[in-house]
């Protein structure tokens, strides 16, 4: 079933982004123009990008106005009452796992056997906007936000200068980071993992909600005919990731997500997509009927 509203739909579907670069949102630009692509009968619309890059608490703002129709970002129980979300894992909960960034010569102060309470004795950095600072200060950690710079220079400046001890990065998006910084005497510390529910959803403009159906129709598409798994597994970084996720040698400091209420027991779809499959029917059926 098509939902009334679709062929309201806009014919320029723009999204917003935090950087120009082409390296940012390798992924996911493909996968919202494979999305449009899979759904004609909402309409024919092109997907294009905003042309200046944004802060994500900009980004939700241009979409509140209606100046833009799609961002992605970690999900929170605050940001899904800001925006409409598409309730899809698109990296399968990978978010929720964070490795850190560490002082190259600061390896030492992170055994193997540290203990939680000594880290919480350490001061970390995250973006002042990220759902992530408010889950790490909820478990104790001491972790101050830093407002948003290019590629987050200013987060790795101050882990390289010792302002702060470590960055932690989800495991997707650490090793382009080190790459991008590779002139720092920064390094991926090699001991530890944080672990905590986080998912990177598509959300929506309020002001354009017929897009939400055309999101679930399209993913659900994609997920049935194998095209989001290959997809996914395209980018050798998604694969590292995910050995880096369930490395059996780092210890894994499991927290809680106080600013998360809607969680999935089996996210990872590459894995077995059956349940996600039958998720994304239902909230399909929800909005279509």
């Amino acid at each position: 079933m098509v939902s009334s509203t679709a062929h309201s739909e806009p014919q320029e579907i723009i999204f917003t982004r935090a950087f120009a670069d082409d390296g940012y949102g390798y992924y996911h630009t493909k996968v919202l123009r494979r999305i449009i692509e899979l759904t004609p009968e909402y309409g024919e619309s092109t997907v294009i990008p905003h042309p200046q890059p944004m802060p994500q608490a900009r980004q939700i703002l241009k979409l509140q106005n209606g100046e833009g129709h799609i961002m992605w970002g970690a999900t929170s129980d605050q940001r899904e009452q800001q925006l409409l979300p598409v309730r899809f894992p698109l990296l399968q909960g990978l978010a929720g796992y964070r490795v850190f960034v560490i002082n190259q010569s600061h390896q030492a102060h992170f055994p193997a056997n540290i203990t939680f309470e000594t880290l919480q004795d350490y001061l970390g950095v995250q973006g002042d906007d990220w759902p992530d600072l408010q889950v790490l200060q909820h478990n104790g950690l001491q972790v101050e936000g830093a407002p948003w710079s290019l590629w987050f220079t200013s987060m790795f400046t101050a882990v390289e200068k010792g302002l702060v001890d470590y960055f932690p990065r989800n495991v997707i998006e650490v090793f382009n980071d080190l790459e991008r910084h590779n002139q720092k005497e920064v390094a991926l510390e090699q001991n530890l993992l944080l672990r905590y529910p986080s998912y990177e959803y598509f959300f929506v403009s309020p002001k354009h909600p017929e897009l939400v159906t055309r999101m679930y129709t399209g993913l659900l598409r994609m997920l049935q005919n194998g095209e989001l798994k290959e997809y996914f597994e395209k980018y050798q970084r998604h694969i590292s990731a995910m050995k880096l996720a369930t490395d059996p040698t780092r210890q894994i400091f499991d927290l809680n997500n106080p600013n998360l209420t809607v969680t999935f027991e089996q996210p990872l779809w590459t894995v077995n997509p059956h349940p996600m499959m039958t998720h994304l029917q239902q909230q399909h059926n929800l909005r279509a009927d």
